[in-house]
């Protein structure tokens, strides 16, 4: 019997991104299922080439589109208005996330390991916050024991012309097959401008690959960076290729997929390093470290700073937690994973 399963993930692109990890185990427990996702417009790229996923849906024209359906299984795993809505009024056997009851947004039971840890928490934002930094388990643990299947990979198929894109990048750039390429992602969007390493630090780590590691370090950015990776450019004493700031999301993925080695803060660039399969150093300040999980190849550097964790966007803490990241260390663990 053909199970049909609708999947509720709107946004941060890097959360979308992350899980679908679910998906390898959805079909494995439900294996004559299809799988429809629901998504914002701007998250709707990274889901491409997906064998896994039937039919991707935007968000607003989900009830139009889904009004008549059916479904056995919604896991729904946003709490923002449109999706509880979503997950409320569509038909279905079963719901395991977020919606709406009596006007109030609430959750399953069996999902309240991850909600009772955010915004819609039953316990509340304060104590919500608390359970966040006092967890030690994975995304991805957490959410597959939700559903009740096995872990797996995040999912991110470029297509040739994506890797294409990349060839000529590489040529464009003198990069050969045999080099050490790192990438560095400078930004973290501008919701959080705590978790940016600073514009010194970034190039005191550039010039430190590249002298001792031989490396072709290449910065990452999008059009906020612009900028910002300008200062960096000016103040390394080494030669650094900048990716560019105007990369669509996939062209984006295609470059990191160049590099042996990701350095970034816990940000898309960092799931899209994971995703690819590659080493990535992720550092982490005001967010949890404990819910990313590396598959076995990176190492997260967590401020040593009392206030870690703390959620907030903005930060006059003077040291703040990025000032605490040492580039010594980060240095320490890229040539840590070059060996090992």
């Amino acid at each position: 019997m053909n199970k049909k399963i609708l999947i509720i993930k709107l946004a941060a692109i890097g959360d979308v991104l992350r899980t679908t990890f679910i998906l390898k185990g959805l079909k494995e427990k439900y294996p004559e299922s299809s799988i429809t996702w629901v998504t914002k417009k701007e998250a709707s790229d990274i889901l491409k080439n997906n064998q896994y996923i039937n039919k991707i849906i935007f968000i607003n024209q989900a009830l139009k589109e889904l009004n008549k359906a059916k479904f056995d299984l919604i896991i729904s795993l946003d709490d923002e208005d449109e999706a509880c809505e979503l997950a409320t009024k569509i038909n279905k056997e079963k719901l395991i996330g977020a919606y709406y009851e009596n006007g109030k947004k609430t959750y399953t039971e069996d999902s309240s390991e991850w909600f009772d840890m955010g915004l819609i928490s039953k316990y509340g934002k304060e104590n919500a916050d608390e359970l966040k930094k006092l967890n030690k388990k994975t995304y991805q643990e957490i959410i597959s024991n939700m559903l009740g299947i096995k872990p797996s990979e995040i999912i991110l198929n470029l297509d040739k012309e994506e890797l294409g894109f990349a060839e000529r990048f590489a040529k464009k750039y003198n990069l050969k097959e045999n080099d050490l390429i790192i990438g560095i992602n400078t930004g973290a969007g501008k919701r959080w401008q705590c978790k940016k390493l600073s514009i010194e630090k970034t190039a005191e780590l550039a010039d430190k690959l590249s002298k001792e590691l031989n490396a072709k370090v290449i910065l990452f950015g999008g059009p906020e960076e612009i900028e910002r990776n300008q200062k960096i450019k000016e103040r390394t004493k080494t030669t650094v290729i900048d990716a560019g700031c105007y990369n669509t999301l996939r062209q984006f993925a295609a470059l990191v997929n160049l590099c042996a080695v990701l350095v970034a803060s816990d940000s898309l660039a960092m799931h899209i390093g994971i995703a690819l399969k590659k080493n990535v150093i992720a550092f982490f300040g005001p967010t949890p470290a404990a819910e990313i999980e590396l598959y076995g190849r990176g190492k997260k550097i967590i401020a040593p700073i009392d206030c870690v964790c703390c959620y907030k966007k903005t930060c006059d803490k003077k040291p703040n937690c990025m000032d605490k990241i040492n580039v010594g260390e980060l240095l320490a663990n890229i040539k840590y994973l070059l060996k090992s």
